[in-house]
């Protein structure tokens, strides 16, 4: 399969629209870090500062993620092979990944040059692997995430801070979940294709 060039797929992502949500973002950010805003219902001046700083960690660390090279990820080596404790995915049921997982956002909905991983089963073994190596992209930018999440409780005042810090480490960390739960699963299915293949 033909791999797209990274600063290719990164220019067709709708890039302008994504970069001028950024710098509204920013431009919230500036707004409520000040005092003209500060005359809002306190639930609805955090949630718009809530939104900016999301936006200001988010759109960024995305793009990362999508103009890194497929090719530096090994689903079967340290971080993201799966290990005995794992149950090759199946610890992660008594957790509530099969609900998570069908309610979790897939961004190719917004993003068409996106690389989908939602009900995109295809049997073709390039396919299969370019899959697996997006579930690796995919987990990897949501451990970025994650480590973000003290931001909130450093710039969001009094207990919302804490809580919107709790709820976007849990938040990711549910999305981490969802990939090592699936990725072993289309791993095991690529091998055993190839097997036969290669009969």
């Amino acid at each position: 399969m033909t791999q797209t060039n990274p600063k290719k797929r990164f220019w067709n992502m709708g890039t302008p629209i994504m970069l001028a949500l950024l710098a509204l973002c920013v431009v919230l950010f500036r707004l409520t870090s000040g005092d003209a805003l500060r005359h809002l219902f306190k639930p609805l001046f955090v949630f718009l500062r809530m939104a900016s700083i999301v936006g200001i960690i988010g759109i960024p660390t995305y793009f990362i993620g999508e103009s890194l090279p497929r090719s530096m990820y090994d689903a079967e080596r340290f971080p993201f092979r799966s290990y005995g404790w794992e149950r090759d995915g199946r610890v992660y049921e008594k957790l509530g990944v099969r609900w998570r997982k069908d309610h979790s956002i897939d961004m190719s909905r917004f993003m068409p040059a996106a690389f989908p991983k939602q009900n995109n089963m295809s049997r073709d073994p390039a396919h299969m692997r370019r899959l697996i190596q997006e579930m690796c992209n995919a987990e990897l930018v949501h451990w970025i995430l994650a480590l973000f999440s003290p931001v909130f409780a450093y710039l969001i005042e009094d207990w919302y801070g804490v809580a919107i810090s709790i709820g976007y480490a849990l938040s990711n960390l549910s999305d981490i979940m969802i990939q090592r739960y699936n990725r072993p699963r289309v791993l095991r299915l690529l091998k055993r294709i190839e097997k036969c293949v290669s009969c």
